[in-house]
């Protein structure tokens, strides 16, 4: 039993309370306790109904967090994937344009091996190109000295054919099958061909095979064939007869005049000027101006 006036506990029995004095009514205290222990009872069954409440509360509220959690790490997951997929796309097109990039290198590096293969060609023909200036150039001056060693008689002859021809390169004039005329002068190697002529087809004047072949140089140069070397001379009938009629200076040699006959095509040597005006004289050249 307790006090309903200091509230200590007391034996069910006690008639007054042992610690304050006051006076216990057993029946009205007995009523007063049973109903503050209903009441406590339901406020405990209060509290624990609550308890459980808040119980099933933070359960569901962990729960609907939890699952919020999954949908989240889930999702994000799948956006993972997504981003790792776009990664591996875009690694293989960093790939594709790193192996494109090389193929382009290696084209670059081609394009300047060969720019520098076509440059050093270039230099290569134009060293080439000065060096047949110069030796025209020295051609020329040559010319212009051996008509100053002319006499008096020939510079006027010669100056005429001088003015009537046309310069003419050695691969040209080999163009040109050569005449069996004016084989008069000198002939060291006995041959048949004049130390002139030898001189301006650049065939040994001491040898009377120069390519040594076992022909003369008089048999190959009159038959079309090369007395320097092997093979054929390069004859073209349409080069010779488009020349027909007309006096050509041999500018790569020493000058020397030959004239194309108007009738066969073939080159005539013509070689000093009194030799020369004798068979231009002889041939039909005159006569057809």
């Amino acid at each position: 039993m307790i006090c309903p006036n200091c509230r200590k506990q007391l034996p069910d029995n006690a008639e007054a309370c042992s610690y304050c004095g006051a006076r216990i009514d057993h029946k009205k205290q007995v009523t007063h306790e049973i109903k503050f222990r209903r009441y406590q009872r339901w406020v405990m069954y209060v509290i624990f109904t609550l308890l459980i409440l808040g119980m099933i509360a933070v359960i569901v509220k962990i729960y609907s967090t939890n699952t919020q959690l999954i949908e989240n790490i889930t999702k994000a997951q799948a956006e993972l994937d997504i981003a790792r997929k776009n990664i591996e796309a875009k690694d293989n097109e960093l790939s594709q344009v790193k192996s494109n990039l090389t193929g382009k290198e290696e084209e670059l590096k081609q394009y300047l091996s060969e720019l520098q293969t076509k440059n050093s060609e270039l230099n290569v023909k134009t060293e080439e190109l000065r060096t047949v200036l110069s030796e025209k150039i020295d051609l020329t001056n040559n010319y212009s000295q051996c008509q100053l060693n002319l006499d008096s008689a020939d510079a006027n002859i010669y100056n005429l054919i001088i003015k009537l021809g046309t310069g003419i390169s050695n691969d040209n004039l080999n163009r040109i099958k050569l005449a069996d005329a004016n084989m008069v002068g000198a002939d060291s190697d006995g041959d048949g061909l004049p130390d002139s002529i030898e001189s301006a087809i650049g065939t040994d004047l001491n040898n009377q095979d120069t390519d040594g072949d076992g022909f003369g140089d008089k048999i190959e140069a009159l038959g079309g064939f090369n007395p320097n070397g092997g093979g054929n001379l390069p004859i073209d009938e349409g080069f010779a007869n488009s020349l027909k009629g007309r006096i050509m200076l041999q500018v790569e040699h020493e000058g020397e005049a030959w004239y194309i006959g108007s009738s066969d095509g073939k080159k005539y040597y013509l070689g000093k000027p009194a030799d020369a005006f004798r068979i231009m004289r002889d041939l039909e050249y005159w006569s057809m101006k």
